[in-house]
């Protein structure tokens, strides 16, 4: 989880839509890329859209 977070962190991403089933390899994430990237975790398509549309 740590490597893409890191691209999109170094391309300027303030945001990171992340499945919910993926919310335990954030104990391997940098502070570093925490403070820059904030993760919006889902746990359905619907849902990601919903959130990305700032409809939740």
């Amino acid at each position: 989880m740590t490597e893409p977070l890191q691209v999109a962190k170094d391309n300027g991403a303030k945001r990171a839509l992340i499945p919910i089933e993926n919310k335990r390899n954030f104990l391997d994430v940098s502070a570093d890329i925490m403070e820059h990237v904030d993760p919006i975790f889902f746990g359905d398509p619907k849902t990601a859209a919903m959130k990305v549309l700032g409809l939740v």
